[in-house]
């Protein structure tokens, strides 16, 4: 009985510091290693945006998204139109990662194109975003990558003078801007 435990304690002791030995070596490390990141797809040559201060590496430069054509002022609901900004590959990636600097961006979607002309398939949306940086984890593969902004609204712009319930008062005036983003990076593992 005695030399059966001592076999059995033997037995895990020898399984214990195998399993050790594996943990510290090379195949182990690259199982658990972090994946590293690709270069930025949107710097590659090729690449092509609506607005290429949004693509050129340079924070300090920013650039507008572009209302859809044909699209001005507000919608039949009263509402500002969304603007866009479109990024285009010259070759599909597997896009893993997107990061989005901007200080203007609140409400707003972020879309990949899925092949098919005019189809779009959501990555995220974003209702009240505060943060400057948007980092956003994502699987896709394609070429296109789209934002769609609401349009942000500017400060009253003058004065109009309106008629409500027989009296003369004076209406401010608000108009559209397009949000402006200062970088869109696109990152794959390497």
């Amino acid at each position: 009985m005695l030399i059966r435990k001592m076999w059995l304690i033997s037995l895990l002791a020898f399984i214990l510091s195998l399993t050790l030995a594996a943990c510290q070596g090379p195949l182990f490390q690259n199982l658990f290693k972090e994946q590293e990141w690709s270069e930025n797809y949107a710097l590659a040559d090729g690449a092509k945006c609506i607005s290429p201060e949004m693509i050129d590496g340079d924070l300090n430069m920013a650039g507008k998204t572009v209302f859809p054509e044909k699209v001005y002022g507000r919608t039949v609901y009263g509402a500002f139109p969304s603007a866009e900004a479109e990024i285009t590959l010259p070759e599909k990636k597997s896009i893993r990662k997107i990061v989005i600097y901007s200080q203007d961006l609140s409400k707003f979607e972020v879309l990949a194109s899925t092949g098919e002309k005019g189809d779009w398939q959501l990555i995220k949306e974003f209702d009240s975003n505060t943060e400057k940086q948007i980092v956003i984890r994502t699987s896709v593969f394609t070429d296109k990558i789209k934002i769609r902004a609401r349009a942000k609204t500017a400060p009253a712009e003058g004065v109009e003078r309106g008629v409500v319930r027989g009296e003369i008062v004076s209406l401010r005036t608000r108009s559209a801007q397009e949000p402006e983003i200062e970088e869109i990076e696109l990152y794959g593992f390497k």
